[in-house]
């Protein structure tokens, strides 16, 4: 029986600015079970990253905060704690993985003392019990010669290198859910496919749920069960893996499928999706889509799209409502 260990109900977060308020993550629901991983989907500036600094309460008072929404983890609601019993759930609970790890490892510190560190705080180990399980992680994410690696600083390793040491460091608490965001962006592909195998190897080992964030649509078809898929702060297609690469709904999604990349196009040409993101400062009347849709009809720019469910699909499009067969008025 499927066993639902995060569930995040209309959630709302916005960023200050001096040129006024960014509403970047807008009503999001979603869910995600024990041993599963969830790929969120989307271009740059659509709110994946929001999401997960979301669900970590890793957005600081000064900069912006959540306005509505609950996150629900094993039935208790994050918004709900207070700064103290966030921080025994962050890192140890619930980790996230960062793009860059040259902005995340200290460069002052060994690496065997980062991750036992992390151990030490949040397990209640002492120096060589710490010590112990931070080999035993460098080996669980094969790096070589985990021992010597333990004394070595992040500048003496490879960029994958250090990334699998981000991966140590995260799953080191064996935490019950595990935010990837783009952990392999910055990676050549020979060492991102790699990654890819050591992740869904550590879910089938820890029973690890993982949020895959990515704008990279192969990376998602690789490790993913379902697929949210944003855009401009707001889910507008979500549905299992097989369901959204072999029949999407949301025309933003066959046009991010469609900008994929394949060996047998034969005109030589690569598709785009037309336009740009919208504004964040100005958002359009409707859908906010409806600027770059091929089928846009005047409901679309008048009046704003709710999630409907359609064949398996939780889509946001008014294609897949009575408004369509009466001409989109």
């Amino acid at each position: 029986m499927r066993e639902t260990v995060l569930s995040v109900r209309g959630l709302k977060t916005s960023f200050f600015t001096k040129d006024g308020l960014i509403k970047a993550v807008d009503g999001l629901d979603f869910e995600i079970g024990r041993g599963e991983t969830l790929g969120l989907v989307g271009e740059s500036g659509c709110g994946k990253s929001t999401v997960s600094l979301s669900v970590m309460r890793l957005i600081s008072s000064m900069s912006g905060g959540i306005e509505e929404g609950e996150i629900i983890f094993k039935g208790k609601n994050l918004m709900a704690l207070s700064e103290d019993e966030i921080r025994k759930i962050r890192g140890n609970d619930i980790s996230i993985i960062f793009q860059e790890p040259d902005t995340c490892l200290n460069p002052v510190l060994t690496i065997g003392q980062q991750i036992s560190e992390v151990l030490m705080l949040h397990q209640g180990m002492n120096k060589k019990e710490a010590f112990n399980r931070s080999v035993d992680m460098l080996s669980l994410v094969r790096l070589p010669l985990p021992r010597q690696r333990m004394t070595e600083y992040p500048h003496q390793l490879s960029g994958g290198m250090r990334q699998r040491v981000m991966i140590a460091m995260a799953v080191a608490c064996q935490p019950e859910i595990l935010i990837a965001d783009e952990p392999t962006t910055a990676l050549d592909v020979t060492i991102q496919a790699q990654i890819l195998d050591l992740m869904n190897e550590l879910k089938e080992t820890l029973g690890t749920a993982i949020i895959w964030i990515s704008h990279d649509l192969g990376v998602i078809s690789e490790v993913s069960q379902n697929v949210l898929v944003m855009y401009s702060g707001k889910a507008v297609e979500y549905s299992d893996v097989n369901s959204i690469f072999n029949d999407p709904r949301h025309p933003y999604t066959r046009g991010l499928l469609a900008s994929i990349p394949r060996l047998n196009h034969t005109d030589g040409k690569l598709h785009a999706i037309e336009g740009m993101a919208p504004n964040p400062y100005d958002m359009s009347k409707g859908c906010s889509f409806h600027p770059r849709c091929r089928y846009s009809r005047d409901i679309c720019r008048n009046k704003e799209p709710e999630i409907v469910e359609y064949q398996g699909h939780r889509v946001r499009c008014f294609m897949y409502t009575h408004h369509w067969a009466k001409g989109g008025q």
